[in-house]
């Protein structure tokens, strides 16, 4: 093909050219009808501005990660005979069940490749003053190594304490690995990295030392994932990064949020998913004898909790945490409490939901409600929210907004047999493109503690209907609409 001699002819038509390609990817792998045409309206009208977004935010596989995990389960593999010594491991604590919530565990079990186990103890810390002294002692304690995985870390006050106390143990000989993202660290100087690699801290972050390119091309893709892990028996897996805000000390004040810490096989199952995340940013590709030399010895606890942890992101076969939602929503009998920051569905999920009100309205009575909060810390996610009262409040989901502080917790409450409590939210970004862990728990006395926490937040809300959201402006309803279209790169 000819390129006209005068240079903006020639950019123009390369860029039209590159809308084209950008067609045939965008046809077959986005994931709606919308988000289809919005593609192909914006490829073919403003390839200028538009191919580069594609690029950078049309992605929805993970493709390196993808051929990472491939290798750990190849068994002939050094990684894949440590994976099987792993699983093996976890053998005599696997546990089977044909009732209802054992079929969602053991369904969702075999979608992320991890058995569901007893002998584990589950602990609620409730809020950053119960959470943050508990993870302190824990690494105080120390006597082997640490793992830590944060999207989040901030040079502040509670983040020079954190980068403090792990030089102080690597100093004491404890192995220390540590994993952040770029996009959420940004503001990570490099002399915080610096001073910890001094001392021994094995730093790395998610995205690896790949090059320019490569890295931009994934911007879209985050690991949120917030996991601690000591010596092999005891891990913490819940909201809170490292940073000031998390303990209320903020520009939204009082921060509500959940983390659960774990003893017994569990904390074997969140080793994994920090060694599939490790062995990702480091890119190593040989043996694991490079990598970080942990425990993986079982010492059951005498509470017997079931327990799954569910590391789920955009190298999903199978989507892990859409797919958890779709289960619980449907097999719910009398209640949904979910519990999230961010209520920006998709229209499976939504779908999901709305069939567990009809079945309510029709069958079953269940108790289906949102808990929000009503301060907002990303302002296009908040007015998305707004937009979908109309589908809620016609099927009877209730949707409630949190008025004590900013709500942060990720947490879903399931009749009285399931609890789940981790990093992941109900928007777009949890749903395809993040990583994301999660302690799903199965065990009475656990769910009995979330229901009175959530009961607590309740009291602390109010609820939001449909007609308060009619005697908005036109203006705002035109602007939570526009927001809405922009929900695939909130």
């Amino acid at each position: 093909m000819l390129i006209p001699d005068e240079p903006y002819l020639g950019f123009a038509a390369l860029c039209h050219i590159a809308g084209a390609f950008c067609l045939i990817p965008a046809l077959l792998h986005t994931r709606t009808p919308q988000g289809t045409i919005a593609w192909l309206i914006s490829l073919l009208a403003f390839p200028y501005i538009a191919v580069p977004f594609y690029l950078i935010l049309g992605r929805r596989t993970f493709s390196g990660y993808v051929e990472t995990r491939r290798r750990q389960t190849d068994s002939e593999s050094p990684w894949g005979e440590l994976t099987d010594k792993i699983t093996n491991c976890m053998k005599p604590y696997a546990i089977r069940s044909a009732d209802t919530a054992g079929e969602i565990m053991q369904t969702l079990g075999d979608i992320v490749r991890l058995p569901v186990c007893r002998g584990n103890s589950c602990q609620l810390l409730i809020d950053a003053d119960n959470a943050f002294p508990r993870i302190y002692d824990a690494i105080k304690k120390a006597e082997r190594y640490i793992l830590i995985e944060f999207f989040i870390i901030k040079n502040d006050s509670v983040g020079r304490n954190l980068k403090n106390l792990l030089i102080e143990r690597a100093r004491d000989g404890i192995h220390i690995y540590m994993l952040y993202d770029e996009i959420g660290s940004h503001k990570l100087p490099p002399g915080y990295i610096s001073a910890l690699r001094k001392e021994g801290v094995k730093i790395e972050p998610f995205n690896g030392k790949r090059h320019f390119l490569s890295n931009v091309l994934r911007l879209n893709f985050r690991n949120h994932r917030k996991l601690v892990v000591v010596d092999g028996s005891t891990a913490f897996i819940g909201g809170m990064n490292i940073g000031r805000e998390y303990l209320g000390k903020g520009a939204l004040g009082y921060w509500r949020d959940t983390f659960i810490q774990l003893h017994g096989p569990s904390v074997q199952q969140t080793q994994i998913s920090f060694l599939e995340d490790w062995n990702w940013a480091t890119m190593s590709k040989s043996t694991p004898s490079t990598f970080p030399r942990l425990c993986w010895d079982i010492t059951p606890q005498p509470e017997d909790k079931t327990v799954l942890v569910l590391p789920s992101g955009p190298a999903d076969v199978i989507p892990a945490w859409k797919t958890t939602i779709i289960a619980l929503a449907n097999r719910a009998t009398h209640r949904l409490w979910i519990s999230t920051p961010y209520f920006v569905p998709d229209e499976g999920v939504m779908s999901a939901l709305q069939a567990a009100a009809l079945q309510a309205a029709a069958l079953r009575n269940v108790d289906v409600r949102i808990l929000r909060p009503e301060r907002a810390d990303h302002i296009l996610v908040k007015l998305s929210s707004f937009t979908f009262l109309r589908d809620l409040d016609t099927y009877g989901i209730q949707l409630w907004a949190y008025k004590k502080g900013f709500l942060h917790q990720k947490v879903i409450l399931m009749d009285d047999d399931i609890a789940t409590v981790g990093t992941a939210n109900l928007d777009n970004r949890s749903l395809a493109l993040n990583f994301e862990l999660t302690a799903i728990v199965r065990d009475p006395g656990v769910c009995a503690e979330v229901q009175a926490m959530l009961e607590k937040d309740f009291y602390s809300s109010v609820r939001e209907s449909l007609e308060d959201y009619n005697k908005k402006s036109l203006g705002f309803k035109m602007l939570c609409n526009l927001a809405r279209l922009m929900a695939p790169v909130q």
